[in-house]
C-alpha cells in the first residue's frame, strides 16, 4: 500500500500519478466546491429583487458593479477556499520523464512544454474564477481567466469560455472597449461547437449591448440567450428582452415577451411588474377584458402590497385610449393606495403629474412632481429633465392657483343665487362626506390604538386604572410622528381631556377669525368687570358680542355658506381685481414654460388662452415680442411674421417695433450677443479716459444698433456720468430721468434713484476735472453703526504704532485668489526672516486685502520700497494700496466709516501742518490725495459713486449722498 501511494505521489509526474491526482482533485476537493457553487447560484438567481423600473441587468452578479442597484445574496468564497486549496495541493509541476526519439515530435514538444499537468486543475481554476466573479472581485476574476488563458492553451475550449468571463469582468468594471476587443477575437468554431459556449457568449455580448449607446444591438443576443436560459432566469431574460422591445417601440413584441416572463413558475413580483408593463404596450382593440383582469385583481389578499401597481396599470389602459379622465382618477388611485415609499409610488405620481402637466394643470402637477423626485434613485432615466420640471412647477403653481380660483370665483359671480347656492351646498356635502371618511379611518386607528394600550396596561398591574395613556406602547422606538400606534394612542389621550376637536389653528380659541395680544393682559380685570356690570349694560354688549362673534364663525366656518360667498367678487372693482389676477397668471404660466422649459407649444396654449378672454390686457405687446421670438427660434418663420406686424400696427412706437423695423432684426440679435459685451468695455474705456465724445457716440450706436439689449441701462448710465464731467447738469438729469422710464427695474435704478433724488432736494452737482476711475472710497466698511454723515471723526496719525498695509480692489474686476497668492509668494521670497499675516475681508463690491506685521510706519515704508521695485510684485491697475495703522483702521470698521473719511481727515491734518510721513499715504506721487478723488461740497452728488464695471452685478454700489447700509462684511483669514 505505502508503495502505491509513493508511486503517485506529486514528485512524480506519470500516468498514474496524473490520474491519481485527477481522482483525488475532483472527488475529494472540487466536488464540495462545485456544488456549493452551484447551490449559491441558484439562490442568487431565484432570490434577488430585480428593479423593475430600470433596465434589468442580465444576471443579478452584475449588478455588483453599481452600489445604487439592489445587491445580490450569497457568498462565493467557500468555492473559492476549495478551488485554491486544490491548486495547492494537487497541482503537478514536475515534468514527465523523457522518452527517446520524441524530441523532433512537434505534439511531444507542446506536451513538453506544459505548465500543468493535473488534467482536471483547470476546472478548479475556472470555478475560482466565476466564485471571484459573482463575489464582485471583478479585476480578481480577470486576473484569474487571463491566467487561464495562457496556462492552459491546450484546451481551446476552456481558454475560450475563460476569454468570455474576462470580457464579462472586464465589462463591469467599465473597461467596454477592452471587452469588445476581446469578444471580437472570439473563433466561431468554438461556438458552434459547444452549446453552453454559445449561450454563456450571447449573454455577455446582452450586457455589452443592452448598455451601451445602441441597446437595440443587444435584442438578437438576448433572444438567444432567453430561449436556452432556465428557471428564474428565463424569467428575467424575457422581461429584459421586453424593456428593450418597448424602448424601441415594438409593442406587440414587447407584450409577448412580458408574457413570456410570466409564467406560473415565475416569482408573484415579476409576474405582477410583467402584467403592468404589458398595460403600457397594449394595442389591443379594446382595453375592457385587460381592465376587468387588473379589477379582479385588487379584490385578492395577496396583491394589497400591490395596488398602487395595479391601478398604475389600470390607468395606463386608459391612457393608451386617450381616457385622461379615468387615467388621473386610477392613477390617482394608485398614489392612495401606496404602500410602499418607494420607486413604485415616485412612478405613480409622475405618471399622474405628467397628466396633470400636459392638461395645464400645473397646481396639480407640482405636488405630484414634489414627491416623486425625493424618491427617485439617482439612476433613473431622465432624472435631471425631472428635477427641472419640478423646481419650474414649484413657480408655475403659484400663478396656476391664482388663475384657477379667480376663474371659480368669477364664474360664480356671474350665476344667480339659486346656482350659486346649489354649487356652494355640493361643495359642503363633499367636505362633509371627507370629513366623515376620515372620522371614520381615525376611529378605526383609535380603536386599534386603545386595545394595543389596554394590552400593555394590563402589564402594569399597580397602577394601570390611574395612569395616563403611554406613549410608548410598543417596541417601535422611532420617532411619534412616524410611530402609528403611538400616533393613535396620543390621540385617544387628547380626546379623552378635551374631546373631538377639529384641525386647524388656535383650536383652543372660541374666534378664531382675530387675534390680539390684549387677550393675554389684564385678565383678572376683566374678569372683575364681568363680574360688576350691570345687567343693562350687560344685556347690550352681550347681545351686540354674541352677534359678532357668531358672524366671524359663519365667515370662517367651511361648513358654511357664508365662508364661501364672502369670497366671490360682486362689485365691478371686485372682479376686474380678480380679472387681472388671472390675467397676470396666465402671462406668467406662459414666459415660465417658455424660458425655463423651452416647451413653446404649452406657452403659446396659455398666451392664447389669455389673448381671447381679454383681447386688451396690458401684456399684449409683451406677449407678441415673446410669440414671435418664440416661433422665431422654432423656424415657425410664417408665425413668426404674424406676430412682428401686429407688434408694427398695433404698436408702432415702441422699443420693439422700432428695432424690428430693420428686416434683419433676427441677425441684429445674433450680432447682439457676440458685440454687446465688447462695446461696453469699449465704452466703459472710453468714460474712465475721459473721452465722453466717444461714449456718448457709443450710447447713441447702441440705442441704434441693439435698442433691447439687457445691458442697455449699463450704457445709459455711463452717458449720464459722462455729463457730470462736462457740467451739464440737465442732460444728467434727463439722462436718469429717461432710464429710470425705460428701465423701472434693473440693478441701477436704486442708484439713478438716489441721484435724482439728491438733486430734486437741492444738492449741488459736482463737476471735476476727470471721470472718476475707482469709484470705491466711498464705500462703508460695516453696516453695524448708524452714524450722522456731518459728524466728525478723529484718527490717530503717530507713526510709532503697529500699521497695516491694506489692498482695495474691486471684486468684480480682481480676482481675489490671484492677488492673495500673488502677495503670498512675493512675501515668501522677499522677506525670508520676516513672516507677514494676510487677511481677506469683504464689503459688497469692495474686496481688502490687509498685510499685517508692521511695528511701525517705517517697516511699513520699506515693505512698500521693496514691493517697488521693478519685478517683485506687479499689482493689477485696480488694486490701491492704503497705509493705515491698525487702531484707525479698527475704528474705520466699528463705526462703519469708509476710507473717504480718512483720506479726509488725513487732508486736513496736512493742510494745517506739514505732514513729512504720513501713515495715510498711498504712495509717493498721489499720497494725500488720491488722483481719482476731488475736494467736494458738503454731501455733494458726484460721479464717483457708481459706474458699472463690466459684471452685471451693481447691488452694491453706494448711493453718493448717502453712507451706504446694505454692505455686510465677510472675513477670510489667511
Amino acid at each position: 500500500m505505502l508503495t502505491v501511494l509513493s508511486g503517485c505521489s506529486l514528485r512524480k509526474n506519470t500516468a498514474a500519478t496524473r490520474k491519481y491526482q485527477a481522482f483525488i482533485t475532483r472527488y475529494n476537493i472540487y466536488y464540495n466546491g462545485d456544488e456549493h457553487y452551484k447551490e449559491t447560484l441558484k439562490q442568487m438567481e431565484t432570490n434577488y429583487e430585480d428593479d423593475y423600473s430600470q433596465l434589468l441587468f442580465a444576471h443579478p452578479a452584475d449588478a455588483r458593479r453599481d452600489e445604487s442597484a439592489p445587491q445580490p445574496s450569497g457568498d462565493f468564497t467557500r468555492s473559492i477556499e476549495k478551488a485554491q486549496k486544490a491548486i495547492q495541493l494537487r497541482s503537478i509541476k514536475k515534468k514527465p520523464a523523457k522518452k527517446a526519439g520524441k524530441s523532433s515530435d512537434p505534439a511531444y514538444k507542446a506536451w513538453m512544454k506544459r505548465d500543468e499537468y493535473n488534467p482536471f486543475l483547470h476546472n478548479a481554476w475556472m470555478m475560482m474564477g466565476r466564485s471571484q466573479y459573482n463575489n464582485g472581485d471583478f479585476l480578481g476574476a480577470a486576473a484569474t481567466f487571463y491566467y487561464i488563458t495562457r496556462h492552459f492553451s491546450w484546451l481551446p475550449a476552456t481558454v475560450t469560455e475563460a476569454r468570455i468571463w474576462q470580457a464579462r469582468s472586464y465589462l463591469s468594471m467599465g473597461w467596454d472597449f477592452e471587452a469588445e476587443n476581446i469578444l471580437e477575437k472570439i473563433p466561431e468554431k468554438e461556438l458552434e461547437a459547444n452549446s453552453q459556449l454559445r449561450n454563456l457568449y450571447n449573454l455577455v455580448q446582452s450586457a455589452y449591448w443592452s448598455r451601451s449607446a445602441n441597446p437595440s444591438n443587444a435584442i438578437p443576443y438576448l433572444e438567444q440567450s432567453a430561449r436556452s436560459a432556465k428557471g428564474s432566469q428565463k424569467s428575467r431574460l424575457n422581461f429584459m428582452l421586453g424593456q428593450l422591445y418597448q424602448r424601441e417601440g415594438q409593442s406587440r413584441k414587447a407584450y409577448e415577451a412580458y408574457k413570456r416572463s410570466s409564467t406560473a413558475s415565475s416569482p408573484y413580483r415579476t409576474q405582477i411588474n410583467a402584467r403592468i408593463r404589458q398595460s403600457e404596450v397594449y394595442s389591443g382593440s379594446s382595453i375592457e377584458p385587460e381592465v376587468k383582469a387588473l379589477r379582479r385583481m385588487t379584490r385578492y389578499d395577496r396583491n394589497k402590497d400591490y395596488l398602487d401597481q395595479i391601478y398604475y396599470a389600470i390607468g395606463n389602459l386608459y391612457l393608451s385610449r386617450r381616457d385622461t379622465a379615468n387615467a388621473i382618477e386610477n392613477y390617482r388611485l394608485a398614489a392612495e393606495k401606496s404602500t410602499r415609499n418607494g420607486i413604485e409610488k415616485a412612478i405613480d405620481q409622475l405618471a399622474l403629474g405628467r397628466l396633470y402637466f400636459e392638461t395645464h394643470r400645473y397646481d396639480f402637477a407640482q405636488p405630484c412632481y414634489s414627491q416623486a423626485v425625493p424618491l427617485l434613485p439617482q439612476s433613473y432615466p431622465g432624472l435631471d429633465s425631472i428635477k427641472r420640471r419640478s423646481d419650474v412647477l414649484d413657480e408655475l403653481a403659484v400663478y396656476s392657483q391664482n388663475v384657477t380660483l379667480n376663474d371659480s370665483l368669477l364664474r360664480l359671480s356671474e350665476m344667480d343665487s339659486v346656482q350659486r347656492l346649489k354649487i356652494i351646498d355640493r361643495i359642503i356635502d363633499d367636505l362633509k362626506k371627507a370629513e366623515a371618511e376620515e372620522a371614520e379611518r381615525q376611529r378605526r386607528e383609535e380603536y386599534l390604538a386603545e386595545q394595543q394600550a389596554n394590552g400593555t396596561q394590563m402589564q402594569n398591574t399597580g397602577n394601570a386604572a390611574s395612569a395616563p395613556a403611554t406613549f410608548m406602547i410598543n417596541n417601535d422606538d422611532s420617532w411619534y410622528f412616524y410611530n402609528t400606534a403611538t400616533r393613535n394612542a396620543g390621540r385617544t389621550e387628547f380626546q379623552k381631556r378635551w374631546g373631538a376637536r377639529k384641525l386647524e389653528d388656535d383650536w383652543r380659541r372660541r374666534n378664531k377669525a382675530s387675534f390680539s395680544f390684549d387677550e393675554f393682559e389684564n385678565t383678572e380685570e376683566s374678569a372683575d368687570t364681568e363680574a360688576s356690570d350691570s345687567l343693562e349694560d350687560s344685556d347690550a354688549t352681550d347681545t351686540s358680542a354674541e352677534d359678532s362673534e357668531k358672524d366671524a364663525q359663519l365667515a370662517s366656518d367651511p361648513h358654511n355658506r357664508e365662508y364661501y360667498l364672502r369670497q366671490i367678487p360682486s362689485t365691478p372693482e371686485e372682479k376686474q381685481t380678480a380679472a387681472d389676477v388671472v390675467q397676470e397668471g396666465l402671462y406668467n404660466i406662459g414666459l415660465i414654460l417658455k424660458d425655463q422649459l423651452e416647451d413653446y407649444d404649452a406657452a403659446a396654449i396659455d398666451w392664447d388662452d389669455l389673448m381671447k378672454r381679454y383681447p386688451d390686457n396690458i401684456y399684449r405687446l409683451d406677449v407678441y415680442y415673446n410669440m414671435y421670438m418664440m416661433y422665431a427660434r422654432d423656424g415657425r418663420h410664417n408665425l413668426a411674421e404674424h406676430y412682428r406686424a401686429l407688434i408694427l400696427k398695433e404698436f408702432p412706437d415702441s422699443k420693439y417695433a422700432v428695432a424690428m423695423r430693420d428686416p434683419a432684426y433676427i441677425d441684429n440679435l445674433r450680432r447682439m450677443h457676440a458685440e454687446q459685451e465688447s462695446l461696453y468695455e469699449k465704452a466703459y474705456d472710453a468714460y474712465l479716459n475721459n473721452r465722453n465724445d466717444e461714449v456718448h457716440a457709443a450710447y447713441r450706436d447702441m440705442m441704434h444698433r441693439y435698442p433691447l439689449s439687457k445691458i442697455m441701462p449699463k450704457f445709459m448710465f455711463i452717458d449720464a456720468l459722462s455729463y457730470v464731467t462736462e457740467n451739464k447738469p440737465e442732460e444728467f438729469r434727463s439722462t436718469l430721468k429717461e432710464l429710470l422710464e425705460r428701465y423701472p427695474e434693473t440693478d441701477i435704478t436704486p442708484l439713478a434713484s438716489a441721484y435724482l433724488k439728491a438733486l430734486a432736494q437741492g444738492r449741488k452737482l459736482h463737476a471735476g476735472n476727470a471721470n472718476t476711475r475707482g469709484m470705491l472710497w466711498d464705500l462703508r466698511l460695516g453696516n453695524d453703526s448708524v452714524f450722522n454723515e456731518n459728524d466728525s471723526i478723529t484718527f490717530d496719525l503717530n507713526p510709532d504704532v503697529p500699521q497695516l498695509l491694506v489692498l482695495v480692489y474691486p471684486t468684480d474686476v480682481v480676482n481675489a485668489n490671484q492677488l492673495l497668492y500673488d502677495v503670498a509668494y512675493h512675501n515668501f521670497s522677499a522677506f525670508v526672516v520676516r513672516d507677514f499675516d494676510l487677511e481677506q475681508m469683504n464689503f459688497g463690491r469692495l474686496g481688502l486685502l490687509l498685510i499685517k506685521g508692521f511695528a511701525n510706519f517705517e517697516e511699513l515704508a520699506h515693505y512698500r520700497k521693496v514691493m517697488d521695485e521693478e519685478g517683485r510684485l506687479t499689482l493689477p491697475p485696480e488694486v490701491r494700496p492704503v497705509m493705515i495703522s491698525v487702531e484707525n483702521f479698527d475704528k474705520l470698521i466699528r463705526q462703519g466709516r469708509s476710507f473717504e473719511d480718512y483720506f479726509r481727515y488725513v487732508d486736513s491734518k496736512a493742510e494745517e501742518e506739514p505732514v513729512t510721513a504720513s501713515p495715510g499715504l498711498t504712495d509717493s506721487s498721489d499720497a494725500q490725495v488720491p488722483d481719482d478723488r476731488s475736494e467736494t461740497d458738503d454731501a455733494p452728488v458726484d460721479e464717483a459713486s457708481g459706474t458699472p464695471g463690466q459684471d452685471e452685478s451693481h447691488d452694491t454700489f453706494t448711493q453718493p449722498a448717502e453712507p451706504a447700509t446694505d454692505s455686510e462684511s465677510s472675513i477670510q483669514s489667511e
